[in-house]
């Protein structure tokens, strides 16, 4: 797998100023990964975290929120993005450029920091717009031993039981970028940086609507669609939302499941 290619980066441009409206955020996540760091805090000294393919930066902030409530001291964060409008997006926004968050544009490649500078790196439903084995050996590097590296992704097969998945035409086998569970832990056992790796596959089922789906189908809220031609996708979308009212009987409050893998990995 390549690193994000230039249209990828002009894509997520395009899409910056409308992208928190049109993703969800995975709050039980949120609160697991709060307690995951927490467990890294050591003494007087504050927590470094960075967040690769950050985007606008919404994950790591809730997970900031998380921490600010539980402990003494704010975490020093970094936001980490190929794309400098989805870092803009905080900086545009008062109340989110209050939040104690820099925002730093770059490949998730090639990290611009120097070695062992943080305690945990974190990534949200990026992992698979990354040249995997070069990530992980930046990972390692900038990482601090025994410090955590967090995946948060959506494998191949997960992305089929979702409502996309099951019910937009070929949405799940033309996005062939996810990773396998087995592909992500060969990538880490061929990186050997990562002693102690956990994979924990997270359940979440969401409450939604037709109107709600539609809405985020036609703002671009997953970089899949960019995969069907215009006329493709209108056709795609015209069926989906025929598909959608055949199966559910009330489609102003659809019961989805969207369900994640976390992978928790150790630094040497």
């Amino acid at each position: 797998m390549a690193s994000q290619p230039p249209s990828m980066i002009r894509h997520f441009a395009r899409v910056a100023p409308q992208y928190r409206r049109v993703r969800e955020l995975d709050v039980r996540m949120v609160y697991r990964v709060a307690e995951i760091l927490r467990d890294l805090a050591q003494g007087d000294r504050p927590l470094a975290l960075v967040d690769v393919g950050a985007g606008t930066g919404r994950y790591m902030e809730a997970v900031i929120g998380v921490l600010a409530a539980r402990m003494a001291l704010l975490p020093l964060a970094v936001a980490y993005d190929a794309t400098p409008q989805m870092l803009g997006v905080r900086a545009a926004a008062p109340s989110l450029a209050s939040r104690p968050l820099t925002g730093v544009t770059g490949l998730a490649e090639h990290l611009p920091f120097t070695a062992q500078s943080f305690d945990a790196l974190l990534t949200f439903n990026a992992v698979h717009h990354f040249d995997l084995g070069a990530f992980l050996t930046e990972a390692a590097r900038v990482l601090r031993p025994s410090g955590k590296m967090l995946l948060y992704t959506r494998t191949p097969e997960q992305n089929r039981t979702t409502i996309w998945g099951r019910f937009f035409p070929q949405f799940a086998e033309r996005e062939t970028r996810l990773y396998s569970e087995a592909t992500l832990q060969d990538a880490l056992d061929r990186c050997s940086a990562f002693g102690m790796v956990e994979f924990v596959p997270t359940l979440w089922t969401l409450r939604t609507s037709l109107s709600r789906l539609l809405e985020q189908a036609r703002g671009i809220s997953y970089s899949t669609f960019l995969f069907y031609r215009r006329r493709e996708f209108e056709a795609a979308l015209r069926t989906f939302e025929k598909r959608v009212r055949a199966h559910f009987r009330n489609t102003s409050a659809i019961i989805v499941r969207n369900d994640h893998l976390l992978v928790v990995a150790t630094r040497r």
